[in-house]
């Protein structure tokens, strides 16, 4: 048996009733089974292995199948990448696209364009040369969570479901936005022009669902860094005299003895969840500058065009609603993963401040009793 699996302190027995940060047994709260269409969705279209499931905290690596369906994908996606970039440069070819919207003559739009490609090109090449690496912080989470369970018998809360409705937000923007590309063009649209349009909505689509899923990980490593905080919390002065005013709880008052046991539990996961937090980064940064760069770029010419169809007598109900639907994916989306990377970043700092807190008042309730 594990040597975490050791009798609950009072501190730990008061968490397991209070602490909103765990709730029922792992079977039943995995994260893996609220992220479970966003992984179906990745792992479909190539930018995560189809790894095996070997136990409630444990995933395996990919059989050889899966690793040839999953290349195959990558192929298939990236021939699709350079027959966009083959019509773009191509005159003639997907021309009936570019319109203009104002006195820049589709320059930025065709930049646009081949910053979607970039942009999804980068992700799906860092994906496939990481895949061993996210089934590693994968089954580092899994591990986290069961180190939870051995000690509280208890599994963390994850609050990652949001990442369903943005797919399906992402998918309706796609969608839209394609019906309103075809009705904006006044001839009969070619071939190459449909594909063009439908391969350009898979690229930016896969490329914020990607987003989606690096600000899901972030939640869920928040929630793990919250937690510790909860619990160290409990050894605080100002927490212990609120429990000893609690009718009843007198025979569980909780004392500093219990403390260095319990920090060095403490230390130990916070030290395996900042690997998986550097593990994140290391996989995920350079998508992430990729990405940033092309939305940042949309969001600015979208700006634009938007000022420029309001300050001129020349409103088209098309391109007011494009712009707004470009605006609300892209903001929404950076918006999400600025949020969750801010609240990982304050849990981390915040552990710092309480460990270096209570140990301060342990040191203190130690000479105090010696």
């Amino acid at each position: 048996m594990s040597s975490n699996k050791v009798k609950p302190s009072p501190i730990q027995r008061h968490h397991n009733g209070l602490n909103q940060f765990l709730r029922q047994p792992p079977t039943h709260n995995s994260f893996l089974r609220y992220m479970r269409i966003t992984l179906c969705v990745l792992k479909a279209t190539g930018l995560l292995p189809i790894y095996e499931e070997v136990s409630s905290y444990e995933v395996g690596p990919p059989t050889k199948p899966k690793i040839y369906y999953s290349f195959f994908i990558r192929g298939v996606v990236q021939t699709f990448t350079l027959f966009n970039l083959y019509n773009l440069v191509t005159p003639g070819s997907t021309g009936q696209l570019f319109y203009s919207y104002s006195d820049t003559d589709n320059v930025n739009k065709w930049i646009e364009y081949l910053l979607c490609m970039l942009s999804h090109s980068a992700t799906v090449i860092i994906c496939g040369r990481n895949s061993k690496l996210f089934i590693k912080i994968l089954n580092e989470i899994l591990k986290v969570d069961e180190g939870v369970f051995d000690r509280f018998r208890e599994t963390l809360k994850n609050k990652c479901g949001f990442s369903l409705k943005y797919i399906v937000g992402i998918c309706i923007c796609q969608w839209y936005l394609i019906v309103l590309r075809v009705l904006a063009v006044k001839d009969t649209l070619n071939v190459n022009s449909y594909i063009f349009l439908f391969i350009y909505a898979v690229q930016n689509g896969m490329a914020t669902i990607f987003i989606v899923f690096t600000a899901a990980l972030l939640r869920i490593l928040k929630m793990r860094f919250a937690h510790i905080n909860t619990t160290l919390k409990g050894y605080t002065y100002s927490e212990q005299h609120k429990l000893r005013r609690i009718p009843g709880r007198d025979r569980d008052v909780i004392t500093m003895d219990s403390f260095p046991e319990e920090s060095l539990f403490i230390y130990r996961l916070h030290n395996k969840l900042l690997r998986i937090y550097r593990s994140i980064n290391d996989c995920c940064s350079l998508i992430l500058v990729a990405y940033m760069g092309y939305a940042f770029y949309t969001i600015t010419t979208t700006t634009y065009n938007l000022f420029v169809q309001i300050t001129t007598q020349r409103l088209s109900f098309n391109v007011l609603q494009t712009c707004f639907v470009w605006l609300a994916m892209h903001t929404c989306a950076l918006a999400l993963l600025s949020k969750n990377c801010g609240q990982a970043t304050d849990e981390v700092n915040m552990y710092i401040h309480k460990y270096v807190t209570n140990c301060f008042e342990f040191r203190i309730y130690y000479f105090s009793i010696g």
